[in-house]
């Protein structure tokens, strides 16, 4: 499994380190209050769709448990949650964005909303 992991996190970061190309200008949304209607959600998120969407997109570089790796570290992020759904639609330093090249606007949203909570 672990194998697996690593191997999607390297896909996902080749894939993530685009060839200098230009990014289209993006409006970032308002950060919903809904859930995602995941078997497993909890408060205002679906942490399986979150944890499913981290594996895909951010693992490889902010690490298995939201650590930091070659990113920063996300658990106890002093961000916003319209800070952190900012930096996945237009990207930070050399993080490309995330929206919608690796996920989709909800999952964007999911996801903002588990990390804040870790």
């Amino acid at each position: 499994m672990k194998k697996l992991l690593i191997a999607m996190g390297l896909l996902v970061a080749l894939t993530g380190c685009g060839a200098g190309e230009e990014e289209p200008e993006v409006t970032t949304p308002e950060v919903e209050e809904e859930t995602t209607g995941g078997e497993e959600a909890t408060g205002d998120f679906d942490a399986t769709a979150a944890e499913e969407a981290y594996e895909k997109s951010c693992i490889a570089c902010h690490g298995q448990n939201l650590q930091g790796a070659v990113g920063p570290a996300l658990a106890g992020t002093e961000l916003t949650e319209e800070e952190i759904l900012t930096v996945l639609h237009e990207g930070q330093g050399t993080m490309v964005s995330q929206v919608p090249q690796n996920l989709t606007e909800e999952e964007a949203v999911n996801l903002t909303k588990w990390i804040k909570s870790q």
